[in-house]
This record gives C-alpha cells, structure tokens and sequence, in this order.
C-alpha cells in the first residue's frame, strides 16, 4: 500500500511539560485514520505538527515521502487542512471567502469554486455572508477551502465538534463521500468514539500525549461492542488500573 504520512518518534513538549511523547504511526492511501482521545490528549499538536504549525523537540514526519524538515513545500503541496477552528471573513459571502483563498493556488477559478461549494452542500448559500451561518455551514465551508486545491490529503482536527446530531452526520458523511469520490486519504481527530466508529476504518487512541493502541475498526468490533468500550479498556490498561 502507499505510504501517505509516515510519523516516526515525534515528541513535543511544552514548558509546562505537556505535550506528547514517542508518537509513530502511518496512513495509507484511502485510509480514513482516526485519532481518537479525551481533550488535551495531545491530538491537535500532533497534528500542527506534521502541517509546520509547531515544531517537534524530535522524532520525523514524511509526507508523501518528503521530509517536512527539509523539503516542506514539496510535503505540503497536496496536503489540505482544518486546524481548531474554521475561520472565515464574516462580512464576504461563501464565494468570495474561496475567492480569495483560491488567490493562494495556481489553477483555482470561478468554477472550481462553484464545484467545491457544490460539493459540500452550500451552492445554494454560496451569495449569502457568513455570519449567518451555523457552525454546520462554517465547518462546510472550511471543508470547501481545504479542498480547493484538489488535495490528496486532508487533515481535519474535531470537524464534529460542536456541532448538533444532524451537523455531525452531514460532515461524516461528507468525508465518507470525498474519500471515496475524489480518492481523498484523511486523517480526521475526534473526542467522541461513535463518530470515529461510524467514519474511519483505522483508529489510534491516544491519552495523556500518549499512542497507547492502534488498529482496523474492522478488528476492533470483532472483540468489542463497541469502539467506546475499547478505547475505556485501552485507556485503563494505560494507566494500569
């Protein structure tokens, strides 16, 4: 299979010596990788990491077999991503958000932008301006701005989070939808285990800035109910309860 992302011995550390630890684990192509863990697990500085938001105290990260180190543009340029939050200018309408995203492309015109918008469901709010819209839409519209330069890698931190029971299946099943139509591998964090359950085929646990397990949910749900049930065992075999 083809290596997407290959993480080896990452740790970052904070001053307040919070971080994460000894992290290594691989994607795939057409891997829908799930990380899942509780708040402050350490999943979105793993994840800033490997896009250059911060910098490891050691460990490497390939992407695409390129060195983020020393060959970081070249890493980066088929890569998408959603890091915290989904920002936009509240005063331009959907398009004009992507228009001037599409300013930091090469190739991205009026129809892309249409197709993108089409694709995550906002063709019909695409005049209207942002700050009306929910945290569903917001989350759709920064989905659209991750894909616009027709990524072949997407990185999205907590794109449920917040969101109400319709929102959450709208954007899973939306994921499930560009991985499999626009062959699109995605590497997707989460606090909630049913989410990860119903969208991802490979999941990590990670706990206290620890990977303490991996595995196919396939496997998982063969020995398990569920995938909860398995990250509450993993997380107590963990700490040694």
């Amino acid at each position: 299979m083809d290596k997407v992302l290959e993480v080896k011995g990452i740790t970052k550390l904070y001053k307040n010596n919070r971080g994460v630890k000894d992290i290594s684990f691989d994607i795939y192509k057409g891997d829908i990788y799930g990380f899942l863990g509780p708040n402050g697990a350490g999943k979105t500085t793993v994840m800033k990491t490997i896009v250059g938001l911060c910098r490891a105290n050691q460990g490497e990260i390939n992407i695409f077999g390129y060195n983020i180190a020393n060959q970081f543009e070249q890493a980066m340029a088929k890569v998408g991503c959603i890091i915290e939050t989904a920002d936009s200018y509240e005063y331009l309408s959907a398009y004009d958000n992507l228009k001037i995203a599409s300013r930091f492309y090469d190739g991205i015109d009026s129809n892309r932008i249409d197709e993108v918008l089409e694709i995550v469901g906002l063709s019909p709010y695409k005049k209207e301006k942002t700050n009306g819209f929910s945290l569903g839409m917001k989350q759709r519209l920064g989905v659209a701005g991750a894909i616009l330069s027709r990524p072949q890698f997407l990185i999205l931190d907590e794109p449920t989070n917040g969101l109400d029971i319709e929102g959450m299946a709208d954007i899973r099943n939306m994921i499930i939808s560009l991985a499999r139509e626009q062959q699109i591998t995605f590497f997707v964090s989460s606090h909630l285990a049913h989410e990860m359950q119903l969208m991802c085929n490979r999941v990590g646990i990670l706990n206290n800035g620890l990977l303490i397990k991996e595995g196919l949910i396939t496997d998982i749900l063969e020995k398990h109910t569920s995938l909860e049930e398995f990250f509450i065992e993993q997380a107590k075999n963990s700490r040694g309860d």
